[in-house]
């Protein structure tokens, strides 16, 4: 997602790809072939996907950024946030017009509503911004995780274990 001429991110160009991440992370756990009954309900029932990190040490290259600098963490925080809040929102969208995970969705719309305000006042979802939070409660969110950052090697590393602390 670096523009490279401009030496800055496409943060247009990272919220589609990431928009378009989602719904076909989403689509693969529909078209996925479930062995075991066990493992095809939990799949169905949390929707997880794993939208993950590649290529950020390329990208601070291409924008002429210092790894571990100040200026460089800046621009990786608002590349995370960046990608956090659109996979979020997408999969809100995506609930909109497929429906929430099942196992948000209660035996009745009060169960449901207390499902919905569990699940934006846990921890990570305290983060998010009021109107992901909001729109969750009331259409639900179609994954129950969105991100995921595997193991990339001794560049990001420290990074990762800095920021999460």
């Amino acid at each position: 997602m670096a523009d490279k001429e401009n030496k800055t991110v496409n943060f247009e160009k990272l919220k589609q790809t990431v928009e378009v991440g989602v719904r076909m992370q989403d689509n693969v756990i529909d078209a996925t072939p479930y062995f075991l009954e066990e493992n095809k309900k939990q799949a169905l029932g949390e929707r997880r996907v794993g939208l993950g990190v590649m290529g950020l040490h390329d990208l601070l290259i291409y924008c002429e950024t210092e790894y571990g600098s100040e200026e460089g963490n800046k621009l990786i925080d608002e590349v995370f946030e960046t990608i956090a809040t659109t996979a979020y929102r997408a999969s809100v969208e995506l609930a909109k017009e497929k429906g929430s995970f099942p196992f948000l969705v209660g035996e009745t719309e009060e169960e449901t509503a207390r499902l919905r305000e569990a699940f934006t006042n846990t921890g990570y979802m305290k983060k998010m911004p009021e109107d992901v939070r909001e729109d969750i409660k009331q259409y639900g969110i179609r994954n129950s995780h969105l991100l995921t950052v595997a193991p990339t090697g001794k560049r990001i590393a420290p990074y990762i274990c800095k920021s999460v602390a």
